[in-house]
């Protein structure tokens, strides 16, 4: 049942995203009304697909497959949050087809994971697995976004103004909507990583920084020095978004890396 609900929440997405996509080269109010309808009843059907999902798979682990589900699940609700507030369906454009990027491996890959040792298998477990796909998606649609401020600063530097000029927003909207999602995506991901060293206390064994558990405090690291140099220094524009880019990157070596096979110990710092 819950195959067929992110089945069916997945084509809706895809409708969505030719909707976008058309409001990109034509903006009219009625294609982003019904762009906004359809993502939200996609997510009402996957929301209740993930609903159903936790109950059978209680006791274990995310998988990979569920893991890539609720990452495009989260990433489409910020954005229909973003697209309610600040009335720019136009990011759905780009931010549809990268949630569809991440859903369609949830559709395809099967079956699940061993049980949780005892170890790991503790109450908060499930707000660190929630807050890293958060952060993760917070990430994403920081990095989506990144992508926008770069394609649109090229063509006001090289003053070609073409579709991308007349349609996206403006550059200082687009940087101030960087930083909040890399703020709220930097808390999500700082939790996550208090959680992980709860699970490193309470985990048997030793515990060892491997190269996935690398990732992550590097990402963390990353994220952390832009939002200092933001705040000190007063960098915006280009190279913040490149370094948003960059960090995204680190933190979904870590997403993907996750799904090794673990320790128990090792696997408490790292993204779900």
């Amino acid at each position: 049942m819950s195959h067929t609900l992110v089945s069916l929440a997945c084509h809706a997405y895809g409708i969505a995203a030719v909707v976008y996509l058309a409001y990109l080269v034509r903006q009219s109010e009625a294609l982003a009304t019904a762009g906004r309808v359809l993502v939200g009843g996609g997510l009402a059907l996957h929301g209740v697909a993930l609903f159903e999902l936790l109950g059978v798979q209680s006791g274990r682990p995310v998988g990979l497959a569920q893991g890539f589900s609720a990452l495009a699940f989260l990433l489409l609700a910020i954005f229909l949050f973003l697209d309610v507030r600040y009335r720019r369906p136009v990011i759905g454009a780009f931010l549809t087809p990268l949630a569809l990027a991440a859903l369609l491996p949830g559709l395809l890959l099967q079956g699940g994971q061993a049980p949780l040792p005892p170890g790991v298998r503790q109450p908060l477990l499930p707000l660190h697995i929630t807050l890293a796909l958060l952060g993760l998606a917070a990430f994403a649609v920081a990095a989506g976004v990144g992508v926008m401020y770069v394609l649109m600063e090229r063509q006001v530097r090289a003053k070609r103004f073409g579709l991308l000029f007349s349609r996206l927003p403006s550059l200082e909207f687009l940087d101030t909507l960087n930083r909040r999602l890399v703020v709220w995506g930097f808390l999500a991901l700082s939790i996550t990583l208090a959680t992980g060293a709860f699970f490193v206390g309470t985990a048997p064994g030793p515990w060892t920084v491997d190269g996935k558990t690398a990732a992550t405090l590097v990402a963390w690291a990353v994220f952390a020095a832009l939002l200092m140099a933001r705040t000190f220094a007063g960098w915006r524009g280009r190279r913040v978004a490149f370094l948003t880019m960059a960090g995204f990157c680190l933190v979904m070596v870590s997403f993907l890396s996750s799904y090794d096979v673990p320790s128990p110990s090792a696997a408490a710092l790292r993204m779900p």
